[in-house]
């Protein structure tokens, strides 16, 4: 039997949490986040799909968005909780024990 095309709920979380760690490396003094749409194509989701997990993750508290003004337009920024952080830590744990 093949392995599937599709990725796991732990995998694409762990991609999402990843996402937004990467974007946070790069600002060491301030914590900027990443842009929504930045994100959802980072992790190679569509709008909504992501939108489903994104909730689940605001619920879970391992992420938080924010609305910031930009130009005459708004984003939304996408930002990892502490709890996040630990989360990421033991999905990534968890998917490399399960590939083994």
């Amino acid at each position: 039997m093949s392995p599937s095309k599709y990725r796991s709920t732990n995998l694409i979380i762990q991609t999402i949490l990843e996402g937004i760690i990467r974007a946070d490396k790069n600002h060491t003094l301030i914590k900027e986040g990443i842009v929504k749409s930045h994100l959802i194509q980072y992790c190679g989701l569509k709008s909504v799909t992501a939108e489903k997990y994104f909730y689940k993750m605001i619920k879970a508290e391992y992420i938080e968005m924010i609305k910031e003004p930009w130009g005459d337009r708004e984003v939304t920024k996408v930002f990892i909780t502490p709890k996040g952080e630990q989360r990421y830590n033991w999905f990534v744990q968890i998917n490399a024990e399960l590939e083994n």
